[in-house]
């Protein structure tokens, strides 16, 4: 397709400029009002949502607990208690992309990376695309370059933005559970395990990948070993492989929330479940 010379291109556009102020329609009324059409119309939405949503859910004397759940979702939730241990805390669905960022860059010395470069390298990239590729080709089969970086671009968003939906929060369950019963019989004053806390400096291995599996974590913990005393008579079973699951899951770098390759039957949130 031959290229048209800047007094080629001023030529049709004055045409067809031209045309459309014989044959099109002013901007006011008739864009104002189709305008105003719309913005009415989202806003009798958005009231219809309010009240199918007010008046479905349970306003009696249960709502303030959690209520029925009407079509739209329950009138209110439970009242927060700050009392509980087991607060879930977990970000709005449009920021679950950099809380599976800073899953992945969970190090200390990484949170940097993970919070501040890497958005920034993107937010960068997306910027400097119309610098790095100003051809005015609307064909998607000739903007290689653009449409790869830009689908690339959505993948890895939409990738990390499920998989940090599906994650546990900061303080999942299972944390606050091995926490509670561990640090009551000063485990944690000898072992380093930092998803639970423990930051010793005692006689006790580091526990952070150290690689030991479920069966001999159960052992361990049961029988004792070298300066380390048995905890059959304070820990029931149910805590033994509950405890057992949970600390062979971050010492092969998996996660409790999943059976991974520490040896254990069930995820240690399903082994802790009902464990106080």
């Amino acid at each position: 397709m031959p290229r048209l010379t800047a007094r080629e291109r001023r030529e049709a556009y004055l045409r067809e400029y031209a045309y459309q102020k014989r044959t099109g329609k002013a901007f006011f009324p008739y864009a104002l009002w189709h305008d105003v059409l719309v913005n009415f119309f989202f806003v009798l939405l958005i009231v219809g949502l309010t009240l199918l949503w007010y008046y479905t859910s349970d306003q009696g004397p249960n709502a303030d607990t959690g209520g029925k759940n009407g079509v739209l979702g329950p009138l209110y939730e439970s009242r927060a208690d700050p009392a509980t241990e087991e607060y879930d805390p977990r970000p709005e669905w449009y920021f679950f992309f950099l809380f599976q960022l800073l899953r992945i860059f969970k190090e200390p010395n990484l949170l940097l990376l993970g919070t501040i470069i890497i958005p920034t390298i993107w937010m960068v990239l997306l910027i400097a695309m119309p610098f790095i590729d100003p051809r005015r080709e609307r064909r998607l089969s000739r903007r290689p370059v653009a449409v790869s970086f830009a689908s690339g671009m959505a993948v890895l968003l939409l990738a990390l933005t499920w998989y940090g939906s599906k994650a546990p929060g900061a303080g999942s369950s299972t944390d606050a559970l091995a926490t509670r019963f561990i640090s009551n019989q000063q485990c944690a004053t000898c072992h380093t395990l930092g998803p639970a806390g423990w930051t010793a400096s005692g006689p006790g291995p580091n526990l952070e990948a150290s690689g030991v599996k479920y069966d001999e974590a159960v052992q361990v913990i049961t029988n004792g070993r070298g300066g380390m005393p048995s905890f059959k008579d304070q820990f029931d079973e149910k805590k033994i492989h509950c405890l057992a699951a949970y600390v062979s899951s971050y010492a092969n770098n998996g996660d409790p929330n999943t059976p991974g390759g520490s040896g254990a039957p069930q995820s240690a949130t399903q082994l802790c479940e009902g464990v106080s």
